[in-house]
């Protein structure tokens, strides 16, 4: 399929697909740009599951297995011999991205009396962004919080709530989690409630501010742990249906995620890495980007559409751990 792209009034981009079954894609450049630069307050489940584009929608990804890593080889040469040669086993892993989309109508009466139009366009566009971001960041949470998808479910001895010290606790699981793999988790994720028992523990707080009057922040706790970056998990959503009273819920709640990600991002390489989302990203194929779709004569409305072809995939869970229920002291848990 060859795609070419051109652009007409409005700033519409449109990809040309030449083929008998696909349609235009007429990209809105001006919103698409503005989706691009917006961020739904709160979420942080493409800080876990990084984007790394790839060109087929389904494929196979290498795959470098722990094993492969950190190795000591022989390096030593006698005279006039040849270098030893290593290798290194890669597998293949399979994936297959698939479509979220959504699209929000502009009818006539909207058009005809709201002030400026451009507004209904923008404040559409933001919402189904908005909500495409959240139903990926149930996604990405549903996953993590499965104990499947981490190396170790680790639970506090001692309530954070109480009279603990969740310094020891997270600290021991990071070490843990470095020692079976070789590799210390960099990156850290708090839930709200979490959070929230972690920045007001006496523990913590007499740590960081022994002679008293100090709340954490989250650079310090970041320093605290010897982490390259921690966020917090501030986001929540409405389960409730449309026109409902809201029923919110946290993403994350009372646990604190632990992963190890290489640093910098954009690429599978030859590096381990805990998560991913691969976003399939060629020219003609909705990444994030409005569409304008054309004027339905029958329902006297047009609509702008935003999608995305992703899937988040757990490249090896044995980079990552949970901490859950860190406000119930439970038998077995770390100190």
């Amino acid at each position: 399929m060859e795609t070419k792209a051109y652009t007409h009034e409005n700033d519409i981009k449109v990809w040309k697909k030449y083929d008998a079954t696909g349609r235009d894609l007429h990209v809105d450049v001006p919103m698409s740009q503005a989706i691009m630069n917006y961020r739904t307050e709160g979420l942080v489940g493409e800080f876990i599951f990084s984007v790394v584009p790839v060109t087929k929608q389904t494929n196979l990804i290498p795959f470098f297995p722990l094993g492969e890593f950190l190795r000591s080889e022989k390096c030593e040469r006698a005279p006039g011999t040849d270098a030893n040669i290593v290798r290194f086993n890669v597998g293949t892993m399979a994936y297959a991205c698939k479509n979220y989309a959504l699209r929000f109508p502009m009818t006539i009466e909207d058009r005809e009396n709201a002030d400026e139009v451009w507004q209904v366009r923008q404040n559409g566009a933001f919402l189904i962004t908005d909500l495409l971001r959240i139903a990926k960041e149930v996604r990405c949470f549903n996953t993590v919080n499965s104990t499947s998808n981490v190396s170790t479910a680790f639970v506090p001895a001692s309530a954070w709530s109480g009279n603990s010290n969740p310094y020891t606790q997270l600290v021991g699981a990071l070490n843990q989690t470095q020692d079976l793999t070789g590799f210390r988790p960099n990156k850290v994720v708090f839930g709200k409630t979490a959070w929230r028992s972690f920045y007001t523990n006496s523990a913590i707080c007499n740590k960081l501010y022994p002679h008293g009057g100090g709340v954490p922040t989250l650079e310090q706790a970041r320093f605290l742990l010897g982490v390259e970056e921690i966020q917090v998990a501030e986001g929540y959503y409405n389960s409730a249906a449309e026109g409902a009273t809201a029923s919110l819920s946290k993403f994350f709640d009372d646990a604190v995620l632990g992963f190890y990600q290489p640093t910098g991002q954009g690429q599978l390489g030859p590096k381990p890495r805990a998560y991913a989302t691969l976003r399939w990203s060629v020219p003609g194929v909705p990444n994030m980007a409005v569409e304008a779709l054309p004027y339905d004569a029958y329902k006297k409305a047009e609509f702008i559409e935003v999608g995305v072809y992703d899937t988040e995939k757990v490249l090896d869970k044995n980079l990552a751990f949970v901490f859950k229920g860190v406000n119930s002291a439970q038998g077995g848990g770390l100190v």
